[in-house]
């Protein structure tokens, strides 16, 4: 079992189809931890482009790495692992919806071991200060 986890619980005051929907949009799905991505492969279902196996290339240039999606169950869950670069490995990120009222509440957790000694808790932080610093704004926007 990977040593590092994140974990993310958060109410989004929106439909969980829309909550889903943009958690599984690569490139809004960047936005909430103020990062860019690009999409380097659609999954082979045309009606679901962002879904199952598809590849999102996430940061830039060198220091970018690749996240492909090996779950992906609309609109329920989706989940990612890191496929090239990062100095993360054994990772596996886990994103669940449930509707609760006119609300949507979402447990993302995120696993990890770090391939650099001692380096794993600094990623921990540095995610989450990410996330805390760009979600919640945008999520926010999500029930307007």
């Amino acid at each position: 079992m990977p040593q590092y986890e994140v974990r993310i619980n958060e109410t989004v005051n929106a439909p969980r189809e829309k909550v889903f929907a943009f958690f599984a949009d690569h490139e809004k799905f960047a936005t909430l931890f103020g990062a860019g991505c690009r999409v380097v492969k659609k999954s082979s279902d045309p009606d679901q482009p962002n879904g199952l196996g598809s590849v999102r290339r996430m940061g830039p240039g060198p220091l970018s790495f690749d996240e492909t999606i090996v779950g992906f169950e609309a609109p329920k869950s989706i989940q990612y692992s890191i496929s090239r670069g990062s100095p993360l490995k054994n990772h596996i990120g886990i994103i669940d919806f449930s509707s609760r009222g006119p609300n949507t509440r979402v447990e993302y957790v995120i696993r990890f071991d770090s391939r650099i000694p001692f380096a794993g808790k600094l990623i921990a932080k540095a995610l989450t200060a990410a996330w805390k610093r760009s979600a919640p704004k945008i999520l926010a926007r999500l029930g307007d």
